[in-house]
């Protein structure tokens, strides 16, 4: 499937949450580590996207950050997400993310 379509997956934040806005996300995968963030709004922002996504049908995998997966999971921002449909402009959102933090 990413091989041939390569939109349909996404990490970071910014990504998953713009695609939960389209419910385009067929699978969701977090670290546990997101929901113990010091950041109260930070912990509630992902604990909506969850759900949201499990709201509109889509499969949550919530990773330990004690496991090998979920470390590695954790050096992809923590969040990742597999889509029903291709969207193509968030790699825009993923460039325009990156430069507005610098």
């Amino acid at each position: 499937m990413l091989k041939n379509e390569p939109a349909r997956a996404f990490y970071g934040p910014a990504q998953c949450i713009a695609a939960s806005e389209q419910e385009a996300i067929d699978t969701l995968m977090v670290t546990d580590s997101l929901f113990r963030s010091v950041d109260l709004a930070e912990r509630k922002k992902y604990v909506q996207l969850v759900e949201d996504v499990k709201g509109y049908g889509g499969t949550v995998h919530i990773f330990s950050s004690l496991h090998v997966s979920g470390e590695k999971l954790g050096l992809l921002s923590g969040v990742a997400a597999l889509l029903r449909f291709p969207m193509p402009e968030l790699e825009d959102l993923a460039v325009d993310s990156d430069s507005d933090s610098d």
